[in-house]
């Protein structure tokens, strides 16, 4: 082999490898890049129907995250679907006052990773006493996905163990007699988790407060590096 050609393959060596150094650096930066996640710009929309047998009247946020946006689409409308089943069901059992259905939202936490909102659901079925829920929705904004215990906590189930001890310290009553989805409102907030309770399970748990505070430094060998991480929240 000449001279010129012995420099033709190194030149190409050094290329190639140049290349693949470049390369590495952008999908490193990428990676960063699509990590950190900008403040969402909140549009609040309302869905209302009032005819003979109901009146409904639901509040959701959409942002630019179209993952995030049809999960909270698709728990509007499972909303909708049992509102009127109970509904339907109620007229059976002779109930002929209107039922109403009152869904409203807050945005309990966001930062650079998560996105957490809770709604609060009223329903009246006219001749029973007004029934309040909340559906806690925890995201990971990466990716949109919907984040259930599982994600935020590692594989190991004695987690919930070490919940029911930390919230059950935290309350006059027994927590752990609660039902066995007792922590299915927990949201991922800052430096802590909090549990929200219902009117009627803070009573049942002789709680002060309709929301648990752990902090997550009593959690942070349970919960995946993630999500144990604090961050600053930019909700007011």
């Amino acid at each position: 082999m000449n001279s010129f050609n012995i420099y033709l393959s190194l030149l190409s060596v050094v290329l190639l490898t140049a290349c693949s150094f470049m390369i590495a650096d952008a999908n490193d930066s990428g990676e960063a890049a699509s990590d950190k996640q900008e403040p969402y710009k909140i549009t609040r929309e309302t869905e209302t129907k009032d005819i003979k047998e109901y009146l409904f009247s639901i509040e959701y946020p959409q942002t630019r995250n179209d993952q995030i946006d049809q999960s909270i689409i698709d728990y509007v409308n499972q909303a909708k679907d049992a509102f009127k089943k109970e509904s339907y069901d109620a007229k059976l059992k002779n109930s002929h006052q209107k039922h109403t259905l009152d869904v409203t939202y807050d945005i309990l936490h966001e930062d650079e990773r998560v996105f957490v909102v809770k709604f609060t659901e009223k329903m009246d079925m006219g001749n029973q006493p007004e029934q309040e829920k909340y559906t806690v929705l925890n995201f990971d904004k990466s990716n949109g996905k919907r984040l259930d215990l599982d994600h935020i906590f590692t594989e190991d189930k004695e987690y919930l163990d070490t919940l029911n001890e930390l919230a059950d310290d935290r309350v006059e009553g027994n927590f752990n007699l609660m039902s066995d989805d007792r922590f299915r409102n927990l949201a991922v907030i800052g430096d802590r988790v909090e549990v929200y309770l219902t009117e009627r399970e803070k009573k049942d748990v002789e709680a002060d407060s309709k929301k648990i505070q752990i902090p997550k430094a009593e959690l942070k060998d349970l919960m995946r590096p993630r999500y144990a991480e604090i961050h600053n929240s930019w909700i007011d």
